[in-house]
């Protein structure tokens, strides 16, 4: 029977890549385009709006901030999510940064030693969301064209992340686990900035990669389906940036928009669990918890519309619906080629560190 699952696992993966590479043959141009897009959102949105918390969520942990800021919140995190003082920054700097920088925090945190596999565990399921820089300059005033509309989908949102960490805590009073003590002792400020940029680095490239591949593949699948809200819906799917334009060009009701940044499409959620060091989550549950976070951002967004009442024209299309090649203006943006040239410039000093490194010992 096992023999037969590997067979059939074989012969589908065969299958799957002979399609992609036949895709990849016959429209090079489709492929092309989507990389393009791709692209052109990690440069406009990715790297400008990720790389600082990324690595200042790091940062702390290597540094001891995070477990001195712990000693100030242990009480109310125990008390609320049955989770340790030390987590209460990666938590604050998760939904200032938006994801994946909760998770890419938790991941620090077990390293380190700070928390068990459990909790780490509990800390990525609910500390993912989108971040407000993306909320509400790229979605709100940028997509929608409303200030106001951002603030509810980040209120949304940002509440739906923390009532999933209330649900996630289980039953149970506030019982207080054995403090642990760190494998590593705090690193000094110099080594933990240094360490910190080249982690972010390295995460910062695989999420790139992923943003381009499920750009290339919506580029591929997107003209099998009409114009609207089911080529709408697939887009969300499967990457968040380009999902909010597709809602936005379909005309789609702002609890959409809500629902899709609280699933965050498959291309985040694949970024995280990629993440080194990310605590062992499985795909379903982790589908799951962000499933829950759709569902309970769109039910908050749609009770908060009535009360912070939005424009109707602010739901107007106001981007087209086509893939096309990268805007000059995001392309040419200083903070972003400056992040992106930065960030290039550290990762190949720490892998040019560590050749020579293994180059001495052998």
């Amino acid at each position: 029977m096992d023999r037969k699952k590997d067979l059939l696992r074989s012969a589908a993966l065969l299958l799957l890549s002979l399609s992609c590479g036949a895709a990849l043959s016959l429209a090079p141009e489709t492929a092309a385009r989507g990389a393009a897009a791709g692209l052109d959102v990690c440069l406009g949105v990715l790297v400008p709006s990720l790389f600082p918390f990324l690595v200042l969520s790091v940062f702390l942990v290597r540094s001891g901030g995070a477990a001195l800021l712990g000693r100030v919140f242990d009480r109310p995190f125990r008390l609320l999510f049955r989770l340790p003082g030390c987590c209460a920054p990666v938590v604050l700097m998760g939904l200032a940064g938006g994801y994946p920088v909760g998770a890419r925090g938790a991941a620090s945190l077990l390293r380190e030693g700070s928390v068990s596999e459990g909790e780490a565990r509990r800390l990525t399921a609910f500390c993912v969301n989108a971040g407000p820089a993306f909320v509400l300059s790229a979605v709100g005033a940028g997509m929608l064209r409303s200030v106001q509309a951002g603030a509810v989908l980040l209120a949304s949102g940002l509440a739906a992340s923390l009532l999933l960490g209330l649900l996630l805590r289980g039953r149970g009073g506030a019982r207080r686990t054995e403090r642990r003590r760190p494998v590593r002792p705090p690193e000094k400020a110099g080594q933990a900035l240094t360490a910190s940029v080249s982690d972010a680095c390295r995460s910062l490239v695989s999420m790139c990669c992923f943003v381009v591949l499920f750009s290339v593949v919506y580029a591929y699948f997107a003209p099998l389906l009409p114009p609207g809200k089911a080529r709408a819906a697939l887009a969300a799917v499967l990457e968040v940036t380009n999902g909010c334009r597709e809602l936005t060009a379909s005309g789609a009701p702002l609890w959409a928009f809500a629902a899709a940044l609280g699933f965050g499409g498959l291309s985040v959620q694949l970024q995280i669990l990629s993440l080194p060091g990310v605590p062992r989550v499985s795909l379903p549950q982790f589908l799951l918890a962000r499933l829950a976070h759709a569902a309970t951002a769109a039910l908050l967004t749609a009770l908060l519309t009535p009360l912070l009442p939005v424009p109707a024209e602010s739901a107007e299309p106001v981007l087209s619906n086509e893939i096309g090649q990268p805007s000059a203006a995001l392309a040419g943006s200083p903070a972003a080629a400056a992040a992106l040239l930065f960030a290039c410039t550290v990762f190949l000093l720490s892998g040019l560190s560590r050749y020579d490194a293994i180059r001495r010992k052998a």
